[in-house]
């Protein structure tokens, strides 16, 4: 159960999204800020209010013994990290280890497992701050990528209740956030050289293996389009041959095949199915599945307008059509922020149904009380937001190929 969903937690929320939707609710508010502060609103500003927040909340974690198995009563995922990070540098399996006395497999790929081997050269308090690191930077990011929007862009994911609560819940949330920034640093960098943003937007997918088709519908808008789409792809794959060649068929069976059956639970309609028991184990659904995220890779190739289109558009679609739609995996979403008009209010409605759902709908709901139908209810809920949300950014996106009406006199 996530740390924060009581007390002073539960305040810190709604704080949150109450300046989420102040922030969409009266637009001029950002220019209040800047005449208020004298134009202090930067990224720089924006992103230690982050890291202080993230410092607090993880040296408390810290400091009580969160992270330890003795207040877990299992394993820990900042433990797991460790023994991940660690067992990487000694050579060892870092797919699959012992944590608090129990065989762990770590489903995250070498990009992931490499931020885990520099973070454990300074133990548990090592692994938090390196996945802060990577929070924060998703800041800097958004505000390079944004453009003449950047400010408000920047502060509408600062306030996403999918972006700092998350982090700071659990470490897995912080670790998520290797998405946004890696697909931020991609859009950055090929703004200079296509196949290089392509390339290291490819390695760092493999992090999070379905983060590769959202990559590589990026890669089909990015300058020198075709070696663009290669050096994605084909990062990831030398990428993840070599992993397999070191580390043998535990790394496929873990990171790929573990993660597609995956039937725990999801926060989309798949979850109704799921606390049902209507969705058995099938590889004719995955495979399905399979196909109509590759449809998805193909239609962006052909009609997405723009890089950043690609990206929003297919992490829509990548979540509305997996199976297993973690808490986490939320924050993939954050580039939609970047989305001016609608697509943010989704975005805010998105991190508020999906808290509710997994802290309280689910993690006490489903867990602790086995009362289902509020879970199925929000489940329904978030699958109708992502569905406007993916249609919002449709036309969003092809609204950008048609020009803009020039206006004539007679």
């Amino acid at each position: 159960m996530a740390s924060w969903i009581f007390g002073p937690d539960i305040a810190f929320l709604t704080v949150v999204g109450a300046a989420g939707l102040g922030l969409l609710a009266w637009p001029s508010a950002v220019r209040a800020l800047d005449r208020r502060f004298g134009g202090a609103v930067r990224w720089w500003t924006i992103a230690l209010g982050v890291a202080a927040i993230y410092g607090i909340v993880i040296g408390y974690n810290l400091a009580v013994g969160l992270y330890d198995c003795s207040y877990t009563g299992g394993v820990s995922d900042a433990l797991a990290f460790l023994a991940s990070g660690r067992a990487f540098l000694s050579g060892r399996d870092p797919f699959e280890v012992v944590s608090c006395g129990t065989a762990v497999q770590v489903p995250y790929g070498i990009s992931t497992v490499l931020v885990n081997a520099l973070g454990s050269t300074g133990g548990l308090p090592g692994i938090t701050i390196v996945w802060g690191a990577v929070t924060v930077a998703v800041v800097p990011l958004t505000w390079w990528v944004a453009g003449p929007d950047r400010r408000r862009a920047t502060l509408t994911l600062a306030t996403s209740l999918l972006f700092v609560p998350l982090a700071v819940g659990q470490i897995d949330g912080a670790s998520n956030m290797i998405v946004p920034a890696a697909i931020l640093a991609s859009l950055a960098i090929a703004r200079y050289n296509g196949p290089l943003g392509a390339a290291i937007g490819g390695f760092f997918a493999t992090g999070r293996f379905p983060a590769l088709f959202p990559t590589a519908g990026a890669a089909g808008r990015f300058p020198r389009r075709a070696l663009s789409v290669v050096a994605a792809i084909g990062a990831f794959a030398a990428v993840s041959a070599a992993t397999l060649a070191v580390y043998g068929r535990s790394f496929v069976t873990i990171v790929f095949a573990g993660e597609l059956s995956r039937h725990s639970f999801s926060l989309n309609a798949w979850g109704v199915l799921l606390a049902q028991g209507w969705l058995p184990s099938s590889e004719v659904i995955t495979a399905a599945q399979a196909a109509l995220i590759v449809a998805l890779l193909l239609v962006l190739w052909w009609r997405a307008s723009s890089p950043l289109g690609a990206v929003v558009i297919g992490f829509a679609g990548v979540a509305l059509l997996t199976q297993y739609l973690s808490f986490n995996f939320l924050a993939w979403l954050l580039p939609v922020a970047l989305v001016p008009g609608r697509p943010r209010w989704w975005l805010w409605a998105i991190g508020v149904v999906g808290t509710f759902d997994y802290a309280f709908a689910f993690s006490i709901g489903v867990a602790d009380l086995g009362v289902v139908w509020p879970y199925e209810l929000l489940d329904l809920a978030m699958t109708a937001l992502l569905i406007g949300l993916f249609l919002d950014l449709w036309r969003w996106d092809q609204g950008a190929r048609r020009p803009t009406p020039v206006a004539t006199t007679s």
